[in-house]
């Protein structure tokens, strides 16, 4: 719930830092659909669980991670 957190402010202020943290990774060559914040009141048990759900099955669309294949490769000594 938007602009509802107990601590006032938090929540707006964490949405500020996921959006500049979407630019970095997209600036880094990382989709940044693979970082979402979703705003949920405590008593929203069963709608987190389907967010969680949905969110996994969004990111398992995108694919493996650049990073890790980058790491993977570099690891195993085949990085270019």
């Amino acid at each position: 719930m938007k602009g509802q957190c107990h601590y006032l402010e938090g929540n707006k202020f964490a949405a500020r830092r996921i959006e500049y943290a979407q630019k970095l990774l997209s600036r880094v060559g990382i989709d940044p659909a693979r970082l979402e914040m979703f705003n949920l009141s405590a008593a929203m048990g069963p709608r987190w669980a389907e967010i969680c759900t949905e969110f996994t099955e969004k990111v398992r669309k995108l694919g493996p991670s650049p990073v890790a294949a980058a790491l993977k490769r570099k690891l195993c000594g085949t990085e270019k």
